[in-house]
C-alpha cells in the first residue's frame, strides 16, 4: 500500500517463526504445571521457550455460551504448546488481519487460550522474575494475543520478565448485556471475566515457569488498556496483578446497566431481521457476527451507544461504579500507575474515514454539538485550528488536521490525565511521538508503539507497517527498557519523575516538532466536565 492511501496497513498475524526465513524452534523439556504438563518450543535465535495454546478456561460453546468461564481441569499427558489457539469470534477489519493457526477465519467460539514467553534463566528453583501480563486491544470486538506485533520473545529475552499474552471473549459474545431483556444470564462482562480467568491461571501456574505469581504487571492498548482501567476498579481482580500500564486507552469506557440494555435491544432487533427471530440464544456465531456488524453500522449508535457499543458495563456485581470514580476513592492508590498516549492518536480512525478528508468548520460542529455545547466547543475548535495551521508540513487538510488534533486530547490525552490525577499513587506519565515513516497520513497515530515495546518492529512479519525511521532500535530499546524496570520495581527508571510533579516522558521524534504541555492541555479542557466526554465512546 502506498504512503498516501487513505487506510492504514492491517497489523499482520502469523504464528511466529513458522513460516519460511524466520528461525527454527525445538522442543523444550516438559515443564509441569499445576494446570498439567506442556511441551513448548525454545526460539533459537533468542532461546525464549514458547508454550502457546494453553487453555486456561472451558471452552465457551454450547450451553457455555454467555456464561462465566469455568476452569480446565488438570490434563495428565503432556501437551504440545507449540501452536496458537483459535482467536475469539469476530468479523474481517482492514485494521487487523487475524487467522487462526493454520490460516482459518476465526468464527468459532472456543477462543479461551494463553501463551507464555519464558527467557533461558527462568526456571522453577531460580530468582523468580517479573510478569507481564498483555490484554490486547481491537474496540472489544477485534483482534487476538496471538498477532505477531505481539510476540513475547524479545522482551522475554532481556532475561528480565516472563511474558503472557491471552485471548478473550470479544464483541456481542464478550460485552453484551442479555439479562435484563432475555433469559440469558449475560452480564456483558464475560470478556472482563475471562481476563479475570486467565490472571486467575498466570497466578497459579507461573511458578512452573520461573515467574513470581506476586509481581504480576499487566499492560495493554486501546481496549486492552480501558480493560485493565475496568479490573482496577473490580473488587474481584484486586489480589491478581500488582502494577499497571495503560496505553492509549480512554479509562471512562463502560456502559451504563440502561445504555447497556439499549445496546442489546437494538442488536436482537438486527438478529430478528437476519435469522427470522430474535432469540440469541440458539443463532450460529456467524448470525451473531452479523448482528454486531449491523450494530456497528447503526445510525443510533454514535449518540446512544458510543463509538464502541461493544465494552464493559456497571452490571453492579463485577463492577459497581466507573473505574475513574473509584480511584478517587484511594481503591488502587497501592498499584503503581503508568499511562501514556500518541501524539497523532486520532489519525489511524480518520484515515479510515473517506469523509474525514472533507472536513470544514460546520461538520465539525455538527458532530460534536450534541456532546459539546456551543459556549464550550467554539473556543476548542479556535484553539485546535490555530495549532493545525501551524503544522505545515502535516499531510492532512487544516480542518481535517483540526480534527485529528482535538479528537486524540478530547478521547485520549485528557481523560488519560485525568484518571492519573485520580489515581492518588505512584504514576507516571508517557507520550509516543514517532511517525511511521512511511505512511505521513498515519503519523505517531493509534497503536504504533505497539512494534516498539514489544521489540517486534523489526521482524520480518511487520515490515509492511514498519520501516525507514530514524533510529529505531535505540528507540524499542528504551520503551521495551522502561516497561521492564516498571514491571521489576513498580516505575520506569529513577530519572522519570512522577506525573503529579507535571512531567511526562517522551519517546520518538515528531518531523513537526510537536510537543506536549499537560498543563496546556489541562487548563483548555478545565471548563469540559468529564461527563460530556463520557458521551462519546
Amino acid at each position: 500500500m502506498t504512503s498516501d492511501a487513505n487506510t492504514p496497513r492491517a497489523y499482520p498475524h502469523k504464528a511466529p517463526h513458522d513460516s519460511p526465513g524466520n528461525s527454527p524452534t525445538l522442543p523444550t523439556d516438559i515443564f509441569d504445571a499445576p494446570a498439567g504438563p506442556l511441551i513448548g518450543r525454545v526460539d533459537s535465535e533468542t532461546g525464549v521457550a514458547c508454550f502457546r495454546g494453553i487453555p486456561f478456561a472451558v471452552p465457551p460453546v454450547g450451553e457455555r455460551r454467555w456464561l462465566p468461564p469455568q476452569k480446565y481441569p488438570r490434563w495428565h499427558t503432556p501437551r504440545d504448546a507449540a501452536t496458537f489457539g483459535m482467536p475469539a469470534a469476530q468479523n474481517p477489519s482492514v485494521l487487523f488481519d487475524v487467522v487462526g493457526p493454520n490460516g482459518e477465519k476465526p468464527e468459532g467460539e472456543d477462543c479461551l487460550y494463553l501463551n507464555i514467553y519464558a527467557p533461558p534463566n527462568a526456571a522453577p528453583g531460580k530468582t523468580a522474575l517479573p510478569v507481564m501480563v498483555w490484554i490486547h486491544g481491537g474496540s472489544f470486538y477485534l483482534g487476538a494475543g496471538s498477532q505477531e506485533i505481539y510476540n513475547g520473545r524479545h522482551l522475554a529475552a532481556s532475561g528480565r520478565a516472563i511474558i503472557v499474552t491471552f485471548n478473550y471473549r470479544l464483541g456481542a459474545l464478550g460485552f453484551l448485556r442479555l439479562a435484563d431483556i432475555s433469559d440469558i444470564p449475560a452480564t456483558g462482562n464475560e470478556g472482563l471475566l475471562d481476563q479475570i480467568a486467565a490472571l486467575e491461571w498466570v497466578r497459579e501456574n507461573i511458578a512452573a515457569f520461573g515467574g513470581d505469581p506476586n509481581k504480576i504487571t499487566l499492560f495493554g492498548e486501546s481496549a486492552g488498556a480501558m480493560c485493565i482501567t475496568s479490573l482496577l476498579a473490580a473488587p474481584r481482580s484486586r489480589d491478581l496483578f500488582q502494577r499497571a500500564i495503560v496505553q492509549s486507552g480512554n479509562p471512562s469506557t463502560v456502559h451504563s446497566r440502561e445504555r447497556a440494555n439499549d445496546l442489546a435491544r437494538g442488536f436482537v432487533e438486527h438478529l430478528a431481521r437476519i435469522r427470522g427471530n430474535d432469540d440469541p440464544a440458539d443463532a450460529s456465531t456467524q448470525e451473531l457476527l452479523q448482528a454486531q456488524l449491523a450494530v456497528l453500522s447503526d445510525p443510533r449508535m454514535e449518540q446512544h451507544w458510543g463509538q464502541l457499543p461493544f465494552k464493559p458495563v456497571l452490571d453492579s456485581q463485577l463492577l459497581s461504579a466507573e473505574p475513574i470514580a473509584v480511584l478517587r476513592n484511594g481503591h488502587a492508590a497501592d498499584i503503581p500507575l503508568m499511562l501514556g498516549y500518541n501524539l497523532d492518536e486520532w489519525n489511524l480512525f480518520s484515515a479510515t474515514a473517506p469523509d474525514s478528508f472533507t472536513l470544514d468548520d460546520d461538520q465539525i460542529r455538527a458532530r460534536l454539538e450534541w456532546m459539546l455545547p456551543g459556549d464550550a466547543l467554539a473556543p476548542l475548535l479556535t484553539h485546535y485550528h490555530r495549532k493545525a495551521r501551524s503544522l505545515v508540513a502535516d499531510p492532512w487538510p487544516a480542518w481535517s488536521r483540526t480534527w485529528n488534533l482535538m479528537l486524540t486530547d478530547m478521547v485520549f490525552t485528557l481523560p488519560g490525565m485525568r484518571f492519573l490525577q485520580a489515581h492518588g499513587g505512584r504514576n507516571y506519565h508517557y507520550h509516543f511521538a514517532q511517525p511511521l515513516a512511511s505512511q505521513p497520513l498515519l503519523g505517531a497515530c493509534h497503536a504504533v508503539e505497539l512494534g516498539y515495546v514489544f521489540g517486534t518492529h523489526g521482524d520480518d512479519s511487520v515490515q509492511n507497517l514498519y520501516g525507514g525511521e530514524t533510529d529505531p532500535h535505540t528507540l524499542s530499546e528504551a520503551m521495551r527498557a522502561a516497561w521492564l524496570h516498571f514491571a521489576e520495581h513498580g516505575d520506569p527508571g529513577e530519572d522519570w519523575p512522577a506525573f503529579s510533579e507535571g512531567h511526562s516522558r517522551r519517546f520518538g521524534d515528531h518531523p513537526q516538532a510537536r510537543t506536549f504541555d499537560p498543563t496546556e492541555v489541562a487548563e483548555l479542557w478545565q471548563h469540559v466536565p468529564h461527563e460530556w466526554l463520557q458521551r462519546y465512546l
